[in-house]
């Protein structure tokens, strides 16, 4: 493969801050940590046939030849990935018009070595050198987004759900500052992708997105136990959305319905969760009412919130008042 025998090294880093041209009822939703551009259209649409492809997705031969390097430096940081996590990225944008939603198998390295690098260039050492500018995949010279199945991006799918219990409670979490997304923020009760576990016995998306979302909820607030297992959970899928400052990366956003009171739930920091949870943050029913009524996350004093958690407060809003 062309210079991977010569040093690879990133030359700038840089914010993805350049302005978005969005068609249709495309909006750009601004968050305090970041940028979401979403349709109602598609947000309409949603429930639609989901199809697994067994070919996964692989690298183009410039990130190829960075992947190596991008390991290596990720490897000597507080965050580095453990290991090489199978899941599940969408093949082509969300038609509102319907169809099949396309998902193909990703590994995690991969997202890491393509994605991720939003806002990075690198070059190798060869005289023509081998370059890779992951920002010129993710927009055309006029500003609108590269559809999914063009941008060569592994376009892994993001899921996040807010979690309230029968008495009234919210569920969130504090991010470890190992979290290789919005790490020291606070993040919905349940965030992190998608996997191919997630589609097995289901055939349309919001049984899989809502599947996944359940997944990484009872993950991260440690819901674990057989007890725990027990409790029955209701999550509505209500929106979907592309996050800029990761690649403009797939994410799908909800709400979960835990049916137990907040003094019958286990909650705790599972062993494999300590790196990315650094504590959980128990919302009362009177700031949650706060929040329902259009204050912002900050007004309660409890942290900055992540770009999924913004997002998530804001489409539950947005269902509630329909």
């Amino acid at each position: 493969m062309v210079g991977t025998a010569f040093p690879v090294r990133p030359l700038r880093s840089t914010p993805i801050d350049q302005p978005v041209t969005v068609d249709g009822d495309w909006r750009v939703v601004r968050c305090a940590q970041g940028r979401v551009v979403t349709s109602a259209s598609v947000d309409r649409s949603l429930d639609r046939p989901v199809v697994l492809r067994q070919t996964p997705y692989v690298l183009p031969p410039e990130l190829a030849a960075i992947k190596p390097t991008v390991l290596a430096m990720d490897r000597s940081g507080p965050g580095a990935p453990s290991f090489d996590g199978l899941n599940a990225g969408l093949c082509d944008d969300l038609d509102p018009a319907g169809g099949p939603a396309q998902l193909q198998p990703v590994r995690y390295f991969d997202t890491m070595a393509s994605t991720y690098l939003v806002g990075e260039q690198w070059r190798s050492g060869t005289l023509a050198g081998v370059s890779a500018d992951i920002t010129h995949r993710l927009f055309t010279s006029g500003g609108r987004l590269i559809p999914l199945s063009k941008n060569e991006l592994s376009n892994q799918i993001g899921v996040s759900t807010v979690a309230l219990t029968l008495d009234g409670w919210m569920l969130l979490v504090h991010q470890g500052l190992g979290s290789r997304s919005s790490p020291g923020l606070v993040a919905p009760s349940g965030s992190g992708c998608l996997e191919p576990q997630d589609v097995a016995d289901r055939t349309r998306l919001p049984e899989v997105v809502a599947a996944g979302m359940e997944r990484e909820l009872r993950e991260e607030l440690g819901l674990l136990s057989t007890a725990m297992c027990d409790v029955r959970m209701e999550t509505t899928v209500l929106g979907f959305g592309r996050w800029l400052e990761k690649g403009g990366k797939p994410e799908f956003y909800g709400v979960t319905r835990i049916h137990a009171a907040v003094q019958e739930l286990d909650v705790r920091v599972d062993d494999s969760e300590r790196e990315y949870v650094g504590r959980h943050e128990p919302v009362p029913p009177s700031g949650v009412q706060r929040l329902l009524a259009g204050e912002r996350f900050e007004a309660l004093d409890l942290g900055i919130p992540s770009v999924p958690l913004e997002v998530c407060l804001l489409r539950w809003r947005e269902a509630v008042s329909r």
